[in-house]
């Protein structure tokens, strides 16, 4: 089993895009307690549908992955997306991709839940600002797991939204000419104790905590089906 210093994090780039999409298939499709109550796990089209998503969000050059030296082998991912605020009357950026990339219910719901859960807190007018970064999806695989990988990944996308904001480094793949979105604050959804210990050894701030059995899907909570042991969702950011 690989030790810490066999890890590195980097960004993410299109060479790495199968073996990134294998992660997700293989943990978080099938752990992650939303991708549980909203039966993705059961759905491969949708499964599919939210690759789609990260692929897209990966376009944004904000995204990191965490390889083993040792084997060349993709163990973790952070799917990061920059935030800005969308006007009253424009749809943000999750429920475009709900309205006009989900073809399944369960990944309608999946897009539904972050949705709902970002209405809940509006972080650009409670704290003021243009432009966040967000910890989107959080995976590392199966067989990593237990070796910090995802704190990590967690903590070093911190460190580049503080590089995105003093212009040390651009997005990859943006055009050079500086003039990309800054982030000030780091956001994330975390949905089970084991993301939100990773929050918490980051330095995150719990802003707003909300049950998973406010979720439903088919007739059944995310609660039902997940379980009790991760009972809650928290809504967590970081100052940069």
């Amino acid at each position: 089993m690989a030790s810490s210093t066999t890890i590195e994090v980097l960004r993410y780039d299109e060479r790495y895009r199968e073996p990134s999409m294998e992660v997700l298939r293989k943990s978080f499709f099938q752990q992650e307690i939303v991708c549980i109550g909203s039966e993705v796990n059961l759905t491969p089209q949708a499964q599919k549908d939210l690759e789609q998503l990260c692929l897209d969000v990966a376009d944004g050059g904000v995204s990191l992955i965490a390889r083993d030296t040792t084997t060349d082998t993709i163990v973790g991912v952070s799917f990061n997306v920059l935030q800005t605020p969308s006007g009253p009357e424009d749809a943000n950026y999750f429920e475009q991709f709900r309205d006009t990339k989900c073809t399944t219910e369960s990944s309608r719901a999946l897009m539904q839940y972050m949705i709902t859960m970002d209405a809940k807190v509006n972080l650009f007018e409670r704290f003021n600002v243009r432009c966040l970064l967000e910890v989107m999806f959080l995976a590392t695989l199966p067989e990593y797991a237990g070796h910090g990988i995802a704190t990590r990944l967690v903590r070093e996308s911190v460190q580049l939204a503080e590089q995105l904001k003093s212009g040390k480094v651009a997005p990859t793949g943006a055009d050079g000419s500086g003039t990309f979105a800054k982030p000030q604050l780091v956001s994330a959804l975390f949905t089970s104790r084991i993301s939100q210990r990773v929050g918490e050894k980051v330095g995150f701030v719990v802003i707003n905590q909300v049950p998973h059995s406010e979720f439903v899907y088919k007739g059944k909570t995310f609660s039902d089906r997940a379980g009790p042991e991760h009972p809650f969702s928290t809504l967590v950011v970081k100052h940069l």
